[in-house]
């Protein structure tokens, strides 16, 4: 399991960006391949905001 990756400002824009993008996928009546994949990526933005980490940010060797 990897450590925390993600500073608290980017926690806090993730999880924003997460809940508001997850909020209009969902509210749409017909949903798309597009509105899939915003769901997907919300889901996977509250993820990283709630638990610290970016498996992306891992792979780059970044850390905030």
């Amino acid at each position: 399991m990897i450590e925390a990756n993600v500073g608290n400002v980017e926690r806090l824009v993730r999880l924003a960006l997460g809940i508001l993008m997850f909020s209009w996928a969902w509210s749409q009546s017909g949903m798309n391949a597009v509105d899939w994949f915003v769901l997907l990526v919300s889901i996977a933005l509250v993820l990283n905001g709630v638990f610290s980490r970016c498996y992306l940010w891992y792979v780059l060797e970044i850390n905030t």
